[in-house]
């Protein structure tokens, strides 16, 4: 799906700029790498925690990724079976934080 959309669907769903910027900044980072596929359905706000999420099934040592995107940190997510990981991921320093959200979903699709 072009970046555009993508970016237009996190603008609609953002609670402020940072969670804004946090979120395009994940989409970018996730180009070109095996999740870089998303499309617009994939991104949705939890009516909970007001979250950005991003979710992705996959057939690799998890089956279910998630990260959902706070104005102050990431979230990931890897279930299978009746296992579910959790991590926190603090957004400062943002680029720090964003290596380690993408080896954690990296690493769970492998």
């Amino acid at each position: 799906m072009p970046k555009e959309l993508l970016e237009r669907r996190v603008e609609e769903l953002a609670g402020d700029a940072a969670q804004r910027g946090n979120a395009i900044a994940l989409l970018s980072t996730l180009e070109g790498t095996a999740l870089g596929t998303i499309e617009s359905e994939d991104i949705s706000l939890n009516p909970y925690t007001k979250a950005i999420c991003i979710d992705w099934l996959v057939s690799g040592e998890w089956d279910s990724l998630e990260v959902e995107i706070y104005s102050d940190r990431f979230e990931t997510y890897l279930s299978r079976d009746q296992e579910l990981r959790i991590n926190h991921w603090p957004s400062e320093p943002q680029s720090a934080a964003l290596e380690s959200v993408i080896d954690e979903l990296l690493m769970g699709s492998a």
